[in-house]
């Protein structure tokens, strides 16, 4: 049996974002495009911000576009309706309190952020029309996103040299632009062949022994399917006795995959999907008598989860320090989100996106921040832990390598306990 846990390593992972992502990722020619930064050395592991120098403010000052003696606008994309809306759309509820909080108590100086939103439904050509008119009509500095299109205007802001902060809903394009921050670290900048042994040594770990994969009916949530049962079979600890990628976005009934787990004799079961699907899989999972020794959710961390039928037991991944343990970022997001807000996952994340954004706005130099200076300086942040939400990261280490470990959450007694003594499980690095 395999085993790693470590403490003090990377603690994000992509499950909750790749499990809704959807679409295409790649550029016209089927890979990634990538844009070295640095000296000659870029694009080495460890190498590409190797020449990356400070940007001071200007002086006298010369605001980039959105910028004004009293305000910073910034647009924000997210997926407001379509099938993700449930699983994407309170991350705006987030953003907006973190951005209340920056301008109630003065953060960046005179200026105040006005937010200008726009709603991608979750559709790549619509993520980079909307992209284009927050930047040419609009006029915004930069833009904070949290939505699984991402890709589709990724190429287009980068060569427009606008900043971007969010979730990168294991979007590769968020390990490809050095313009692009997400609150942690993102997925592998060539997800096919890159991966890490996080997944089949926790269900090792377990007890599992055979494993059901269920992906959702998109490509990023087909491709995480695949990296994980490629790991299994790369690990040979574990076996796969079933996986299905072909369940629709909108799909709520699941008795017919259900009865197939079952009849498979797997014991544990991996999916791939949202936050609905996962709660009528694993009700489906109980009306039909299959013993699960693990069920393992990459979203869904809501307080709303946890009496739902068939949730009791089911672990959750988590990018972050569970609430549980009472993480500073937290405490502000649940002093600064109004009450009606979810003191959940989704608004959670939308909270530590916009965090990372006003931190670069703050890297940039409140007196006169530019994009140069954001992208460049937010960059060189070595120590960045999203406000005391997750161990101290540097920004530029690790850019874009696979994310190696998570923190875990399960269902006892109707409510989430943090595992292994609130630590982060980790995996090592492997090729697929």
């Amino acid at each position: 049996m395999r085993r790693s846990r470590r403490a003090a390593v990377l603690l994000l992972v992509a499950l909750a974002a790749t499990a809704a992502a959807c679409g295409n990722e790649e550029d016209d020619d089927g890979a990634p495009a990538t844009t070295a930064v640095g000296d000659d050395s870029a694009g080495e592991p460890g190498d590409r911000f190797a020449g990356l120098e400070r940007v001071e403010a200007p002086d006298p000052c010369e605001p980039d576009p959105g910028v004004t003696d009293t305000e910073i606008l910034v647009g924000a994309i997210a997926i407001e309706s379509g099938p993700q809306a449930t699983s994407f759309g309170p991350a705006l509820e987030g953003i907006r309190a973190r951005i209340e909080k920056a301008n109630q108590e003065g953060e960046l100086g005179n200026r105040r952020i006005t937010l200008v939103t726009r709603d991608d439904t979750g559709d790549q050509t619509r993520n980079a029309e909307v992209a284009r008119d927050l930047v040419e009509q609009q006029g915004v500095f930069g833009i904070i996103e949290t939505s699984s299109a991402a890709a589709g205007s990724a190429g287009y802001l980068h060569d427009q040299g606008v900043p971007v902060a969010g979730w990168h809903v294991g979007v590769p394009a968020w390990s490809v632009y050095e313009n692009m921050f997400t609150f942690r670290q993102g997925t592998a900048d060539e997800p096919e062949a890159e991966y890490t042994s996080r997944n089949s040594d926790l269900l090792a770990e377990l007890g599992a022994t055979k494993v059901a994969l269920v992906g959702g009916q998109n490509q990023s949530s087909a491709l995480f399917i695949e990296r994980v049962r490629k790991s299994i079979e790369k690990l040979g600890d574990l076996e796969v006795v079933y996986e299905n990628v072909a369940v629709p976005l909108d799909q709520r009934d699941f008795t017919a995959e259900a009865q197939a787990i079952r009849e498979s004799g797997a014991d544990a079961v991996v999916t791939g999907m949202d936050l609905l699907q996962n709660a009528a899989l694993s009700d489906a999972l109980s009306k039909a008598g299959a013993s699960m020794r693990v069920v393992l959710f990459p979203g869904g961390y809501d307080p709303r989860v946890t009496g739902l039928p068939g949730m009791e037991g089911a672990m959750f991944g988590l990018e972050f320090i569970p609430f549980e343990l009472d993480p500073p970022a937290f405490t502000e997001f649940d002093e600064w989100a109004p009450a009606e807000v979810v003191r959940g996952q989704v608004p959670y994340i939308g909270w530590l996106s916009a965090e990372m954004f006003i931190r670069g706005l703050k890297e940039a130099g409140v007196g006169c921040p530019t994009r140069e200076a954001f992208i460049t300086n937010l960059r060189l942040v070595d120590d960045y832990d999203g406000g005391g939400a997750f161990e101290p990261v540097d920004l530029s280490e690790g850019f874009g390598d696979e994310f190696r470990c998570a923190y875990y959450v399960k269902v006892e007694g109707g409510e989430f306990v943090p595992q292994f003594d609130g630590e982060p499980f980790c995996g090592e690095p492997i090729e697929l």
